[in-house]
């Protein structure tokens, strides 16, 4: 860790963590990483949201709610 990532870490702990978590899942599966980046290339955010709504939906989850659980704001 570099002194820049070390001045991040103390900043946004968490935020380091989920970026060391993305970097673990793209590696273990880069071929859907590629698919989930080919679903959204050329699309605007919310070409993007209703993209994501559908494939919650799909999948029997509500995006709005797992986002809620995290802590995220849509």
């Amino acid at each position: 860790m570099d002194m820049v990532q070390a001045m991040y870490a103390v900043q946004n702990p968490q935020g380091l963590l989920i970026q060391y978590a993305m970097q673990g899942m793209i590696a273990q599966h880069p071929d859907k990483w590629q698919q989930a980046q080919n679903m959204f290339a050329g699309k605007n955010k919310n070409e993007q949201m209703k993209v994501l709504r559908k494939l919650y939906k799909d999948k029997g989850m509500d995006l709005d709610s797992v986002a809620k659980q995290y802590g995220v704001q849509l």
